[in-house]
């Protein structure tokens, strides 16, 4: 058992984490309104993101995985990352990342619901199933604002973010059948490749003429990307996970849209609605009905 100092540096440490994974969203939209095309944007982050996570792992003399474990790895990092990345990256183009961030993390009640029929004796109770009705009501007054209210400059923009939090929250659930113990940083690097591939190949489909000019607004959103959210969070993240439990992993659910909306109204520009935060506090609510955070632990 931890101690409680240990428990609290822990927290401590994933509200960071939650800080650099939530800075992402603003960051990609800054990229994007600088001039990159996001399929072609985010094909080129997950290619320098796989390098530098299996760069890490070896440094880190992470155990190799079998083959059978890297193929896994390489089929879940279609839902995971590909078409996580794919809809998340052509959602921004229109939506800002404050607001990409908030829709993002319905993920935790997606995966509930996606637990459901794929995992053995998982059950919605009484509670969970209020948190998932309060915070989809959360998404669709974000979705669907009231008239004047004007959050995004398309709905197929926040529709598409919404995919992606499907996407990976399919994904997820389906790596823990297949693999209860986890992925780790070898199986991240796989997943970022694989989803390299993915867009690659989709990319002449969606995105006739990609471009990603070799400017400041482009190339420095592109490293921060790379060092920040994929390689530190994911090495932060794996360090604290085995040690807090995916219960308490899920407090980087909440920091992650306060980080993007800080991030993407103060120091990026982005535009900001009150309206966005009252779908937080649904959002926010249903999450902590679904995940039970907060609830007092058994000694």
């Amino acid at each position: 058992m931890p101690t409680p100092e240990e428990e609290r540096r822990n927290l401590l440490l994933l509200v960071v984490v939650g800080l650099i994974w939530g800075s992402a969203y603003p960051v990609i939209r800054y990229g994007l309104l600088a001039g990159a095309t996001p399929v072609a944007y985010a094909a080129v982050r997950y290619a320098f993101s796989a390098v530098a996570i299996a760069g890490l792992a070896a440094a880190m003399r992470v155990p190799r995985p079998t083959a059978r474990s890297l193929g896994l790895s390489l089929v879940l990092g279609l839902p995971i990352v590909g078409v996580y990345g794919l809809l998340l990256y052509v959602g921004e183009v229109t939506t800002s990342g404050g607001l990409s961030a908030i829709l993002i993390g319905v993920v935790p009640i997606l995966t509930v619901l996606f637990a459901l029929p794929i995992l053995p004796g998982e059950r919605l109770r009484a509670r969970a199933l209020l948190g998932v009705l309060i915070g989809f009501v959360g998404v669709f007054v974000l979705v669907f604002p009231p008239p004047g209210v004007v959050l995004a400059s398309t709905i197929w923009g926040p529709l598409a973010v919404i995919g992606a939090a499907a996407s990976f929250a399919l994904g997820s659930v389906i790596l823990r059948a297949k693999r209860p113990q986890g992925e780790t940083l070898w199986g991240v690097s796989a997943q970022f490749a694989a989803a390299t591939l993915f867009l690659a190949l989709a990319l002449p489909v969606v995105e006739p003429h990609p471009a990603l000019p070799l400017t400041d607004g482009v190339l420095l959103p592109l490293v921060f990307l790379v060092l920040f959210p994929s390689l530190v969070g994911y090495a932060m993240y794996f360090a604290l996970h085995h040690r807090v439990g995916p219960g308490r992993a899920n407090v980087v659910a909440y920091v992650n849209p306060v980080a993007a909306l800080a991030v993407g109204t103060l120091l990026l520009g982005e535009p900001f609605n009150w309206w966005e935060l009252a779908g937080f506090a649904l959002v926010v609510i249903g999450l902590t009905l679904v995940t039970g955070l907060g609830q007092k632990r058994p000694g």
